[in-house]
């Protein structure tokens, strides 16, 4: 019987032992965490300053003086009232009563009108003592009509303007000279389209080039300052 508790006992010890050194193995868990992302500061910022571009603006251009010309002075080819002769017809019929307003303008006409022809434009001063005033260019007129009256002493002119305006002079005295040196100024082109010189015209050129006329060129100015 002793020897029975004995090797129970022995027995039992063994057990424990065997249970004591038994280690248990337990799977490894890893635990990730995440690290919130920090800022670098910085307790003392630097003082550089960012650098300025410099932009390049273009230089002008220094334009060199200009060299004096001489300008061509304006001459005065005709100026003078409207030719008397329109006074005629008029002066006639003032012997009724109807005529006295015809007469009374065209003596008006002669004392405040006024017809101008320079190298360079055209000039028409009328009505009330001769305060409107026209003026235009040769360079502006593209057509030119006309009409002679009492045989060619006196005539019509009518201009018309590159902006569609039209500038009348009636009764321009001695008229195929003054027509002559309009159409002169106004050059070729114009005169091909105006069908100038028409017969009587050409009949007063050529008694310009053979001298029975003087020529077509208006008496000298006084010379213009230099610019």
């Amino acid at each position: 019987m002793r020897r029975f508790l004995f090797a129970l006992v022995a027995l039992t010890g063994c057990t424990a032992l065997s249970l004591g050194s038994t280690s248990l193995s337990r799977p490894a868990v890893t635990v990730s965490r995440t690290v919130p992302a920090r800022c670098a500061y910085n307790p003392q910022p630097s003082k550089s300053r960012p650098r300025k571009q410099k932009t390049k603006e273009p230089k002008e251009k220094v334009k060199a003086p200009v060299a004096a010309v001489a300008i061509e002075p304006e001459v005065t080819f005709f100026e003078g009232p409207p030719s008397s002769t329109e006074m005629i017809i008029p002066g006639v019929s003032v012997l009724t009563v109807v005529g006295v307003i015809p007469f009374a303008a065209s003596v008006a006409r002669q004392a405040w009108t006024r017809y101008k022809f320079t190298s360079r434009r055209v000039e028409v001063a009328s009505g009330f003592q001769g305060k409107e005033v026209v003026q235009a260019t040769w360079k502006e007129v593209i057509d030119v009509k006309w009409l002679r009256r009492f045989g060619g002493s006196a005539g019509d002119v009518v201009l018309t303007l590159k902006d569609g305006a039209k500038m009348e002079m009636r009764s321009v005295p001695d008229f195929d000279r003054n027509l002559a040196y309009i159409m002169e100024q106004l050059g070729e082109d114009v005169q091909a389209d105006c069908f100038y010189p028409d017969a009587p015209a050409k009949s007063f050129l050529a008694k310009v080039e053979s001298g029975e006329e003087p020529p077509l060129t208006p008496p000298k100015a006084e010379e213009a300052p230099v610019a």
